[in-house]
């Protein structure tokens, strides 16, 4: 377990994630676009039990593998935004919601799970 924390809240999101390998805990690293902390470090999988940064909810949404451009595919800890009736990664159009916890094919509409966070431009 990570050593460097020195205040636990405890509201956070902690979730098992690919991270790469020989990731350290304690360290913060971005995946995609997610900001997350290492509680451990990565094992030979390259998985890693995190804190989502800022993340103390999780919901499912539709969301479209789309951006300003057209489509496009969406992967974990990419930034989903709310554009018009839809959630995409279209940051040109939209307003910043999250963090996508799944993938979406390029131009495909699934359900995954998003980690609700005020994104900072």
């Amino acid at each position: 377990m990570a050593t460097n924390v020195r205040y636990d809240k405890r509201s956070g999101v902690r979730l098992e994630l690919t991270v790469g390998a020989s990731q350290e805990s304690g360290e913060v690293i971005l995946i995609n676009e997610m900001p997350v902390f290492l509680l451990e470090d990565s094992d030979a999988e390259d998985k890693a039990t995190v804190e989502l940064i800022g993340v103390s909810l999780v919901v499912e949404l539709p969301v479209t593998g789309a951006d300003g451009a057209g489509n496009a595919a969406v992967a974990v800890g990419h930034a989903i935004y709310k554009d018009g009736a839809d959630y995409n990664r279209d940051a040109t159009n939209g307003t910043p919601i999250g963090y996508a916890l799944g993938a979406v094919t390029s131009g495909a509409t699934e359900t995954i799970q998003v980690a609700l966070a005020a994104l900072t431009p």
